[in-house]
């Protein structure tokens, strides 16, 4: 099934310099880069990685088309896609862990 890129829903996801160890915030830009080539998105969304500088913005953003959803209706639509939001972030952590893994071993 394919959808335009339009009507996916949109994960901005914010990563922390810290997850990268204790140089993290002088390579986080290089690993957002990396993981935005490596991780493939489910055929109904986007991934969008970026540093997370300022801790007052959410790790997390769902959007459609630029605008901005609740988590309300992030469930709504991932429910219809018979996906579950919890489950959803839990296996793109486990992604994640995986290509910082990666990341490092380069």
């Amino acid at each position: 099934m394919e959808i335009s890129d339009d009507k996916k829903i949109q994960l901005l996801y914010r990563v922390e310099p810290g997850c990268l160890g204790p140089t993290g915030a002088q390579t986080i830009a290089r690993f957002c880069d990396y993981a935005n080539q490596q991780l493939v998105a489910p055929y109904f969304a986007l991934y969008h990685f970026t540093p997370r500088f300022d801790k007052s913005k959410a790790e997390r953003e769902y959007s459609i088309n630029a605008r901005l959803l609740s988590d309300q209706h992030a469930q709504a639509y991932l429910a219809h896609f018979k996906t579950n939001k919890d489950q959803f972030e839990e296996q793109l952590d486990e992604l994640l862990t995986q290509a910082i893994e990666h990341f490092l071993e380069r």
